[in-house]
């Protein structure tokens, strides 16, 4: 299934596989929705049950998915994969740009990151490891968090995708005609 992906837009997903915390991957789908994650994509993770009645996933999100063909307040889908492959075929199917959110030489901060032609999935770390070398592999580019202070090389993973999502959200958000700042009114705050 396609979960609804639209090829013709430019749409921004998450991918969660070989997250080893369940607190964590309750957090990201939790951190998806809220940034208006068109997809997850769940590749492994099996002793996690992603069903919309699941007591697994979060109240407010189940709530929601169960409403999905009704009044809803996610538009997200959660497509779930068996194995790395059966998901590198898809996103190649769909034309998605897979990214990782790594410490990497080539990754790019996220503050420099620009929107591109396609839709893009974000591919977060493992907790411990990071992204292990298979993933890197698969990757078409990198993305960082840049970090100003000393005392840690990286981020929780939640925090991170929170970072990551909000940052490209709103690069999505910025390129439609009808985004405030792309109009010809100023915002002024109120005093």
């Amino acid at each position: 299934a396609t979960g609804g992906i639209d090829k013709n837009k430019k749409e921004m997903h998450l991918v969660i596989t070989n997250i080893s915390k369940r607190a964590n991957i309750r957090s990201l789908l939790l951190t998806a929705a809220a940034f208006d994650v068109a997809s997850v994509f769940v590749v492994g993770q099996r002793s996690f049950d992603f069903s919309p009645d699941s007591p697994d996933l979060p109240r407010q999100l189940r709530d929601s998915l169960e409403k999905k063909n009704g009044d809803t307040s996610t538009n997200m889908n959660i497509t779930r994969f068996d194995k790395w492959q059966d998901f590198m075929d898809f996103k190649t199917q769909q034309n998605i740009l897979l990214v990782g959110v790594e410490i990497h030489q080539e990754a790019k901060d996220i503050e420099d990151y620009s929107s591109c032609e396609q839709s893009i999935a974000f591919l977060m770390g493992n907790e411990g490891q990071g992204l292990n070398t298979k993933h890197m592999n698969s990757c078409d580019g990198f993305v960082r968090i840049p970090q100003y202070g000393g005392g840690t090389a990286s981020l929780n993973v939640n925090v991170a995708a929170s970072i990551i999502l909000h940052r490209y959200h709103h690069i999505l958000l910025s390129e439609k005609d009808d985004f405030p700042q792309n109009k010809s009114s100023t915002l002024v705050p109120s005093p």
